[in-house]
């Protein structure tokens, strides 16, 4: 993406800058169109003074991010130009970590992204999300005309749905309908799980109000099938779900509890990394049956994604460490009983799928169970942060080696403070917000003995503090600095 070096004229906006954004038609839909139709260079100025104004908060301009990127950017496939719709909910998340006008960062350098994205896909294709159809089933039938149209891959027939559960029903059953349509097939390396978890959770925090675009984009790009084969054989990405399906039909209620083995993570980390996927879905499927608790599942897919990242550490790979932290973001949100058994097995599948897919690049020979905390330095934390701060993105074993040593169980706050400032100031690609925010959360959602083999293996892909900064971390001081004094 070209950037920009400097956003000029910024605290001088012009006339049309202070026309307020109540009429006739709702606030959200004049923001989504202030967004789709506003030139890439007026935009980020437009959003910065109707911020310093009060006129724009938050919330609402995180979901109008939603709305016109899902209506206005083809995903086709769910990747490339259509990130700047997959990064807006690591963008919030990294927000809402961050104190000061810093916390603005990530959202700004989203509003540009978004119109980058706009255009390539306007160059590409001109495509748009079309009127909804006027014709819409009742909402008792909804959800099996869904589901046909899905399954059918009939555009149309699902939209008509969609729609008329986004006017009439609840976002909760909204969401569990398309659930399994983000997690059966990894089509473009996973990202519909991806998709659907940031859309989920964004809604959670922006409000169900006025969702309907929203939702009807979402539905539109989970029936993208981009990696098909041109002889339309079942390829790698969709060969595991339909054996999963029947395989978490073993898993029985006990395994639902919040308790940590060493022993069965290790047991199954092994299968992951050797056996492909059918075994080692097999092989954990057997040890839910056994008496695992699937917390040790989820230890031995965080462990097998950070390990593939350390490993080989190409965009394609740290898709194992953004997509399993989705598929357990949706398992943790879902009450529907199948769906919370066959999640994890299709998270097991996914991390030796990417494993196994040779997207560039060699395999390091590194082990992450090497990488188990060490006992405290003497050093203070502010100068370990000094030094993990010079060696993330330049030495990667030194930073390994900082984090070993890094007291995780008492002072993780102050680190992901310190990591989350990096990332907000140092992020200058979709991917780097993505990956930073996923790994942050998932440590937290890691049995404690884990936490630092899977942060050590995941840094060689955060940021630090010589890395440059984005043109929105250099302005904005300058930008929104008196607005909050």
């Amino acid at each position: 993406m070209k950037r920009r070096t400097l956003v000029s004229g910024l605290l001088s906006a012009p006339l049309w800058a202070q026309i307020p954004l109540a009429s006739a038609r709702s606030q959200q839909a004049q923001l989504v169109d202030m967004l789709v139709n506003t030139p890439r260079d007026k935009l980020q100025p437009w959003v910065v003074e109707q911020i310093r104004s009060g006129r724009l908060r938050k919330p609402e301009l995180i979901k109008a991010l939603l709305s016109a990127g899902v209506s206005h950017i083809e995903p086709r496939p769910v990747g490339f130009k259509y990130h700047a719709v997959l990064m807006v909910d690591a963008a919030r998340r990294l927000s809402l970590q961050a104190e000061g006008v810093a916390n603005w960062i990530p959202i700004l350098w989203n509003v540009d992204y978004f119109k980058h994205s706009q255009a390539r896909s306007l160059r590409s294709s001109g495509w748009h999300l079309g009127n909804a159809a006027a014709e819409l089933p009742s909402l008792n039938n909804a959800p099996n005309v869904f589901n046909q149209g899905m399954q059918a891959k009939t555009w149309l027939q699902a939209d008509r749905a969609i729609t008329r559960m986004a006017r009439s029903g609840s976002m909760s059953a909204a969401f569990e309908l398309m659930l399994e349509w983000a997690i059966r097939d990894f089509h473009s390396i996973g990202h519909k799980a991806i998709l659907l978890s940031g859309v989920w959770r964004c809604l959670e925090y922006s409000g169900w109000r006025e969702s309907e675009t929203i939702l009807r984009g979402v539905t539109y790009a989970l029936l993208a099938d981009g990696n098909v084969s041109a002889d339309r054989n079942q390829g790698w990405w969709e060969q595991d779900y339909p054996l999963n399906l029947p395989l978490s039909e073993q898993i029985p209620a006990t395994a639902f509890r919040h308790e940590y083995s060493e022993k069965n993570t290790l047991s199954l980390l092994k299968s992951l990394r050797s056996d492909n996927a059918r075994t080692s879905s097999e092989h954990a499927a057997g040890l839910l049956k056994s008496g695992m608790p699937v917390q040790a599942l989820w230890d031995a897919v965080f462990l097998a994604a950070a390990d593939t990242v350390m490993n080989r550490p190409t965009i394609p790979s740290l898709h194992a460490v953004t997509v399993s932290h989705a598929l357990h973001s949706l398992w943790q949100r879902t009450a529907n009983p199948t769906m919370r058994r066959v999640i994890p097995l299709q998270a097991v599948s996914y991390v030796v799928q990417m494993k196994q897919q040779r997207f560039g690049g060699g395999w390091n020979g590194l082990d992450i169970l090497n990488l188990r905390a060490e006992s405290q330095a003497a050093a203070s934390l502010t100068d370990q942060f000094e030094d993990l701060g010079e060696n993330i993105g330049t030495s990667p074993e030194d930073a390994r080696l900082l984090l070993q040593r890094y007291p995780i169980s008492d002072e993780w706050w102050r680190l992901k403070q310190q990591l989350n400032h990096w990332l907000l100031y140092k992020s200058n690609q979709a991917h780097d917000f993505k990956f930073g925010a996923a790994v942050l959360e998932s440590v937290e959602w890691i049995s404690p003995q884990w936490r630092t083999p899977y942060l050590a293996a995941c840094s060689r892909l955060l940021k630090g503090s010589n890395m440059p900064d984005s043109v929105e971390a250099q302005n904005i001081e300058l930008w929104l600095g008196d607005a909050f004094s």
